[in-house]
């Protein structure tokens, strides 16, 4: 027994049939002569009507009160959507909801203020270490850098009023040079003499600036024989504002 299929419309592949249920739905008018059709040993579907001999149609007749079967249903209309050129600039497609505006933060806002948060501190750390160490430059530079100049030519007359007069200058001996320092240096004083040790020396007392009021910078003048010398870390004024070569190791 061959079993037989055909195609219907609205429900796809039928069967497994027999070749008398077959002639049947063929006299009942479901099926027709175009109607596609296969069978097991078939090369592939074709019109019932190519099968008109094994299925031997020709011997029975369509019932003629019979409605044929409904067409296949034709698919909905495709409408044409309007150019884009000509929809006013206003109009969404129909259809189509306006995308919402996004709540929230962006990307860009979060890494904004994450680098704001992180930038505090580092900002507050710099601070604290630039604005200390501008201060005491701003003290370096006004108030003790102008005095290196003098305190060299101060060690020059003191070596100069030592081998001359074997004993260290004081006061008295340096009045024309005390004149001048006072015209250039109004906010310090110096004092000449010599040391417990026996070492001719001269001090600054620094004033004006309330970081240094009152603090002392001291150069001693050093004897090692023939080697002379003159040391500037000695007084009570903070290595900080002192030069680099008079800060004490």
């Amino acid at each position: 027994m061959t079993d037989w299929y055909y195609h219907d419309p609205a429900q796809g592949r039928v069967g497994p049939l027999s070749a008398e249920q077959v002639r049947a739905r063929y006299v009942d008018r479901r099926i027709q002569r175009d109607t596609l059709a296969w069978h097991a040993g078939a090369r592939e579907w074709q019109p019932l009507d190519h099968f008109s001999d094994e299925l031997q149609l020709d011997t029975v007749t369509p019932d003629a009160s019979q409605p044929p079967p409904l067409p296949p249903a034709a698919p909905p209309p495709v409408t044409a959507r309007p150019a884009a050129a000509h929809r006013p600039p206003s109009a969404s497609p129909r259809g189509n909801v306006p995308p919402q505006a996004r709540r929230g933060l962006s990307g860009c806002a979060i890494v904004a203020i994450v680098a704001a948060v992180v930038a505090v501190p580092v900002v507050a750390i710099l601070a604290a270490i630039a604005i200390p160490a501008y201060n005491d430059y701003m003290i370096r530079s006004e108030a003790t850098a102008g005095l290196v100049g003098a305190a060299s030519a101060m060690q020059r007359a003191v070596d100069e009023f030592e081998g001359a007069h074997g004993r260290c200058p004081g006061n008295d001996d340096f009045a024309s040079l005390l004149e001048q320092f006072a015209a250039m240096e109004k906010a310090t004083t110096v004092q000449f003499g010599a040391l417990a040790n026996g070492n001719c020396a001269f001090e600054f007392t620094l004033h004006g600036k309330p970081a240094i009021e009152g603090r002392t910078w001291l150069f001693e003048a050093l004897r090692d024989g023939d080697l002379a010398g003159w040391d500037c870390s000695g007084g009570d004024l903070p290595a900080r504002y002192r030069p680099q070569h008079c800060r004490a190791n």
